[in-house]
């Protein structure tokens, strides 16, 4: 009995962060080559780092393949955690640095295609005016590109479209809706049709998002909701202002917010009249769920709230 009380018992020792910020670069290269070579840390290194989680965490994280790695089960559920622990890790220095700072500091926004040219601007005009301190970040993306930057915690908050109601991790405050269409340059042989059928549409080539996007899962479903088949685009990009360029010097077809044709840079575009592809959706500002909101980024949500009730047209 003495022998066993005087035996010491292993101790693992605690995760740290850097150990999951290596997992998080693997898990997302599904590669250590490519993940050494983004960390800037040697090879062996790296792989060392992710057999001593393995071995602390009593479980197989990734499977050997002969090109790369692949995740297992395990694997799947950590970077599910180690995700929300990065998200809490810069929530932290956010909140001391602006502690520190009190109503200055940065804010970092992802917004939407219709955000950049509506509200958005005005906002951020109007609150660097009140506080020239501020410092403001912008990531300009598709809905669901943002949302993933959301949840990273790469940015405070977004400006888009809402999302789907099985989000339940965000938070969403409607502030205003947005014209969803068909867009083509004035000079396009379909530009002064007063009727227009689906079938008519796919004479023509499309530059679309890609289709992860709701916008594009959107424009298919009504297309298959009326037995036609989806336009096969020839181009597909994250771009809107490419979308944009490529529509307004050929014959092509998009399909993207009304704000893309009203505002300046929307010279010489028009909306074709489809009833069946056009749309209103609900948007405004979207946070995840009982996140803190720094100083900074409340005076930029306020100004944003402020100026799309001024908006005549809410």
């Amino acid at each position: 009995m003495e022998a066993l009380r005087n035996q010491r018992v292993p101790t693992r020792r605690p995760l740290d962060l850097r150990q999951l910020t290596y997992f998080l670069r693997v898990a997302e290269r599904k590669s250590i080559t490519l993940a050494a070579e983004e960390l800037n840390v040697a090879q062996p290194t790296l792989t060392k780092s992710m057999r001593l989680l393995e071995e602390e965490l009593g479980s197989q994280l990734f499977c050997r393949l002969p090109r790369g790695v692949e995740l297992t089960e395990a694997g799947k559920h950590l970077v599910r955690h180690a995700q929300g622990i990065k998200v809490q890790m810069a929530e932290a220095r956010s909140e001391l640095n602006s502690l520190q700072k009190g109503d200055s500091g940065t804010v970092t926004i992802g917004a939407g295609p219709a955000w950049l040219r509506r509200h958005l601007p005005e906002a951020i005009a109007r609150s660097i005016a009140t506080r020239p301190e501020l410092r403001i970040n912008i990531y300009d993306g598709f809905d669901e590109a943002l949302f993933r930057k959301l949840r990273r915690g790469e940015v405070d908050f977004v400006v888009s479209e809402t999302p789907s109601q099985n989000a339940g991790d965000l938070d969403v405050e409607v502030l205003t809706s947005i014209d969803v269409c068909v867009i083509a340059r004035k000079g396009h042989p379909l530009a002064h049709r007063k009727s227009i059928s689906l079938v008519e549409l796919l004479a023509y080539p499309w530059v679309l998002p890609f289709a992860v996007t709701r916008a594009r899962q959107r424009l298919d479903a009504q297309f298959m909701l009326r037995n036609v088949s989806p336009p096969e685009p020839a181009v597909e990009t994250d771009s809107l202002a490419f979308m944009i360029s490529m529509v307004r010097c050929s014959d092509a077809l998009s399909y993207t917010t009304s704000t893309a044709v009203t505002n300046p840079e929307g010279a010489g575009l028009v909306i074709l009249p489809i009833t069946a592809l056009t749309c209103e959706r609900d948007a405004g500002i979207v946070r995840r769920k009982d996140s803190w909101v720094s100083p900074a980024a409340a005076i930029v949500i306020q100004a944003i709230r402020s100026i799309s009730a001024e908006d005549p047209h809410n």
